[in-house]
């Protein structure tokens, strides 16, 4: 591991624990404070079809403008900037007319997708040039780091919430103090990506958008992952919602049981985060791949057993083991199957994919919720997951048969 390794791993773990602190003044609690400003079960399914729907419109067309730019680093440190600006804006929400209130909320929310579906597209592509070897160990070690820093935040801000707000008025209060301080953490991690040691690679001739969905698909690898993996994420985030309607309005969890619930799967994903990396080393992103998905189908199972809080939290906890791993192969995964030639291309075609499941998967939860009740929907939720973690070990079966009729011939 030579010195320019360990340096931008450094900065890389840094700008990791900022950037997450930043998401952890205003992302957890988004939902719950939605409900406070007079938000219901149908704005929780609105504000995540509409993140889905704008990150489809602007995945592509970000991947092919910084498929353009030589500079990316400066540009996703640009990007970083923004969203910390955007989020600095639900400050002044409450100071808005009551009747304005939740759908400003869910407009600022929607908007930021713009700057973080950019940012999600070319911080792959960065950290795939930047660490071409032991990737899914760098994001672990990423991970385990972030997550002990993110899990302090997360318990002070829940004790915060518990012992300094009696009324709604002081919550918001603590609200608006978050938001300021998540645009500070936004600042320092612009500030400190700037430092990663990135040189650009040689610009090849770009890849022009006529033509490029049929030479990006004739990729029969990248072809499997992304089915498999669209598949996999309808279920995945269909129960997004649902998990935030059981947690807050069936269960009646607030904000310090919502930061009980966050730390608890955070401490087993710190955990985890430590095992996972060996086993994709040893047997692969396929297969690790397929094992993961399929235990991301007990969770919303685990929430239809849970009749307390209590028992949910414990049972949430235990679903990170499966959530550290699917975070860590689908990145490690798409990473692998992506050339290097245009890989910026490949990302922002998965980043659709992916983002037009966003757009449906909740309003199709909320249907079943509507329609059935919760308890129903998340079983529907289950079985999506099933058949995602199905479509993973197909996936892996083929990729295994053509391995070795490949050696074999």
């Amino acid at each position: 591991m030579n010195d320019k390794f360990k340096s931008n791993l450094r900065i890389f773990i840094i700008f990791g624990i900022l950037f997450e602190l930043m998401n952890v003044f205003y992302n957890p609690y988004a939902m719950k404070f939605l409900e406070r400003i007079g938000g219901n079960e149908f704005h929780f399914s609105l504000i995540n079809s509409t993140k889905g729907i704008i990150m489809i419109f602007t995945a592509l067309p970000a991947a092919f403008i910084m498929n353009k730019i030589i500079d990316k680093q400066k540009a996703t440190a640009n990007i970083v900037l923004a969203m910390a600006i955007i989020i600095f804006s639900l400050f002044f929400i409450p100071l808005l007319p009551k009747d304005y209130q939740v759908m400003s909320f869910i407009v600022i929310i929607t908007l930021l997708m713009i700057p973080i579906a950019v940012y999600n597209i070319s911080y792959q592509n960065i950290i795939g040039e930047v660490f071409p070897v032991k990737r899914a160990r760098v994001l672990a070690k990423r991970s385990i780091y972030t997550i002990i820093f993110t899990t302090i935040a997360t318990i002070s801000s829940g004790l915060v919430f518990r012992y300094f707000a009696q009324t709604n008025s002081d919550y918001i209060l603590i609200y608006r103090i978050f938001y300021a301080m998540a645009f500070i953490y936004g600042v320092l991690a612009f500030l400190v990506f700037k430092k990663l040691y990135y040189k650009p690679t040689k610009m090849t001739e770009p890849l022009k958008f006529k033509g490029s969905f049929k030479k990006v698909f004739k990729n029969k690898g990248f072809t499997k992952f992304a089915l498999s993996s669209t598949i996999f994420h309808f279920g995945w985030q269909m129960g997004w919602p649902l998990f935030s309607i059981y947690t807050i309005k069936t269960l009646g969890a607030d904000e310090f049981w919502i930061s009980i619930i966050s730390v608890g799967s955070a401490m087993v994903m710190l955990v985890a985060h430590r095992i996972w990396p060996r086993l994709i080393e040893k047997y692969g992103n396929e297969k690790i791949a397929y094992i993961c998905t399929f235990g991301m189908a007990i969770t919303p199972l685990l929430y239809v057993i849970s009749k307390s809080l209590l028992v949910l939290a414990i049972f949430s906890s235990l679903s990170g083991i499966f959530t550290a791993g699917t975070i860590t192969v689908l990145f490690s995964d798409m990473l692998e199957v992506i050339p290097e030639k245009n890989r910026i291309i490949y990302v922002g075609y998965y980043n659709v994919l992916t983002n037009i499941t966003l757009a449906i998967s909740p309003f199709v939860g909320h249907y079943f919720y509507e329609s059935k009740g919760i308890i129903y929907a998340l079983i529907v939720t289950a079985i999506f997951r099933l058949i995602g973690g199905m479509a993973f070990m197909i996936r892996e079966r083929s990729e295994h048969r053509y391995k070795m009729r490949k050696a074999s011939s």
